[in-house]
């Protein structure tokens, strides 16, 4: 009898991620990820232009995941569900991309009524960075408390808020965009479609564009390596506390843990960020108790996140 594996993905707006996972409880002993040990197959990351590469990217990643599961069946693993993460506003039923702004040609698509057809398996979309709080959430030992909240720096500013343990999806299913809140210092164009949005100056995209017109001859990696000090990216972290103090200012979490690319990034100034955060969250409360958290940036962590997603929503249907 074949065993089941969640395909788990992972869209960002640079790579694309994806593994088959299985969860198992770890019983009595601790397991790889808490309560759970992991096992991961035919992991992979590579560019997300080389799996989305025409302006068909439904029929693009069809084809794409229609191999994969082949693959698997041949080393008699069974494909029961897939979980996509994307950076992208879903509507609230999560049957429909509405708009990824730094991935073209991903706008008001079906995804998961055009996979289901062609795979024959459920499909379950979220934001990526949902799946990837879930996971710090275990991994951090972190219960169902009232509220928690995950900002991830990446390319822009991922940002998701559970309550009492669950995705917080507001009225049309798209909470969360802490990255498209407007800055009066800003007009540059957004790939939302507005202008001025935070992630345009406080992103992973902002030390792309630095790093090509102020340090040419260095690449974006290394940028704090060689010039953390400089009154530029002081300003950057600077904005990315203010990022986060927003949320915490206007929500009073109970745990808020900040993650992604750009604070795991060589000699990123953590500390710095940490104490600008607080600078900027108000004083006596919520700034005193204030739980912080940075959470390690982990290849796979959100393709496990789509397994602990998985079992959350479709424990009956994977158990057939």
């Amino acid at each position: 009898m074949k065993e089941n594996y969640v395909i788990g993905i992972d869209i960002g707006g640079t790579n694309f991620r994806i593994a088959a996972v299985r969860l198992e409880h770890a019983a009595l002993t601790k397991g790889e990820l808490g309560a759970y040990r992991v096992y991961r197959s035919h992991f992979r990351k590579v560019p997300v232009g080389t799996v989305l590469r025409t302006a068909r990217v439904l029929e693009d990643l069809a084809q794409y995941l229609e191999q994969y599961c082949e693959m698997l069946g041949r080393e008699g693993k069974r494909a029961a569900a897939v979980v996509i993460g994307f950076p992208a506003t879903l509507d609230r039923s999560r049957k429909m991309v509405l708009q990824a702004p730094n991935i073209p040609f991903m706008e008001q698509l079906p995804v998961a009524d055009v996979l289901e057809r062609a795979l024959g398996i459920p499909v379950l979309l979220e934001k990526d960075v949902s799946l990837s709080l879930l996971y710090d959430k275990v991994k951090y030992g972190i219960g169902d408390c009232p509220m928690l909240c995950g900002i991830y720096f990446g390319t822009g500013i991922g940002n998701a808020i559970f309550i009492n343990g669950k995705v917080w999806q507001g009225k049309n299913g798209t909470a969360g965009e802490l990255g498209h809140i407007p800055v009066d210092t800003d007009r540059s164009k957004c790939g939302c479609g507005n202008e001025g949005c935070l992630e345009n100056l406080a992103g992973g995209k902002y030390l792309v564009r630095l790093c090509r017109e102020a340090y040419p001859q260095t690449e974006p990696g290394a940028l704090f390596s060689g010039y953390r000090d400089e009154p530029e990216l002081r300003r950057f972290v600077d904005r990315m506390a203010v990022a986060v103090a927003t949320e915490i200012n206007l929500l009073d979490p109970d745990v808020v843990i900040v993650g992604g690319g750009v604070p795991n990034m060589k000699d990123f100034p953590q500390e710095y960020l940490r104490e600008r955060i607080i600078f900027h969250t108000r004083k006596p409360y919520p700034a005193a108790g204030l739980r912080l958290i940075f959470a390690e940036d982990e290849k796979d962590k959100a393709v496990i996140g789509a397994a602990l997603f998985a079992g959350d929503c479709m424990q009956d249907a994977l158990a057939h």
